[in-house]
């Protein structure tokens, strides 16, 4: 996957939506009061210093890739008024290039490891680096059969967008709920893994690209704009035009009986939680 540039804002315009599934991995880490947590892929940092009211006694670090979001992150630091969040710094850092240090007690990610390919082997080698007691937790979107990213494909493959046939996500990077259960079974610890669909009530006009071009989309949007750019094309416009369409015939509108539209947009994902244990044995 090529390096792009996040928008922290159109990411976080679903905020709310984004932020539950961070909600549902980290209540199933079952620790009273770790003293070392870090969050890899914090994005803007909206939620990882939710965890800093959770365990304010730990010492929390927010990495991500992008210096867009980490920038996002840190004003959120540099603007706290009660010091709430002094328990808490950010970075910017790969995932792929990183290993938690010895006296970790818990690493989390929240949609971050489907951009990384080969990330079983990546958290294979954080498995196998954590004490006895660690927890490990992580979700990635589990949605590439859903018609809002198979269609993303779909146009990549047609030879009039074929500038962005390798940018395109398809999902290949994300295991099965069985590979990741075994991933956690290989090193020693309890496995708790699990797949939920979120079903999803969305508003506005085109909410459903409005939802994946902050992410799915992201890269090739990017390089659709660069390519225009350098080539005075209107690639751009031309695919958004398209994926638009198909996304209001895919996900049609309801009209509720106070008269609003909405739509229903579901969106599974894989949550993939494990504690180190000991005494636990195959």
């Amino acid at each position: 996957m090529e390096n792009f540039v996040w928008d922290p804002a159109q990411y976080a315009h679903f905020a709310g939506h984004r932020a539950r599934p961070f909600v549902d991995l980290t209540n199933a880490v079952q620790l009273a009061a770790p003293r070392k947590v870090f969050d890899l892929g914090c994005g803007p940092g909206n939620m990882t210093v939710t965890l800093a009211q959770r365990w304010p006694e730990a010492d929390i670090t927010g990495y991500d890739a992008s210096a867009e979001m980490i920038n996002d992150a840190q004003q959120l630091i540099e603007q706290q008024q009660d010091g709430t969040y002094d328990n808490v710094s950010f970075a910017q850092q790969e995932a792929a290039s990183w290993m938690p240090p010895a006296d970790t007690d818990a690493i989390v990610s929240n949609a971050m490891f489907q951009w990384v390919p080969q990330h079983i082997e990546v958290i294979s080698d954080w498995l196998k680096a954590l004490k006895p007691g660690a927890w490990f937790a992580m979700q990635v979107p589990g949605n590439s059969i859903a018609r809002s990213h198979q269609y993303i494909g779909e146009l990549a493959a047609e030879e009039k967008f074929s500038v962005v046939a390798d940018t395109a996500y398809t999902g290949e990077t994300v295991h099965s709920v069985e590979e990741y259960t075994h991933m956690l079974l290989a090193h020693g610890f309890r496995p708790n893994v699990w797949e939920t669909t979120y079903h999803q009530v969305l508003s506005g006009a085109d909410p459903v690209f409005d939802w994946v071009k902050g992410a799915a989309l992201r890269p090739v949007l990017q390089k659709l704009t660069e390519h225009d750019a350098a080539n005075g094309t209107t690639l751009h416009d031309a695919f958004v035009k398209r994926y638009k369409a198909e996304m209001s015939d895919a996900y049609p509108p309801y009209v509720g009986p106070d008269g609003q539209e909405v739509t229903v947009y579901p969106f599974r994902r894989i949550f993939v939680v494990g504690h180190k244990e000991l005494d636990y044995f195959i």
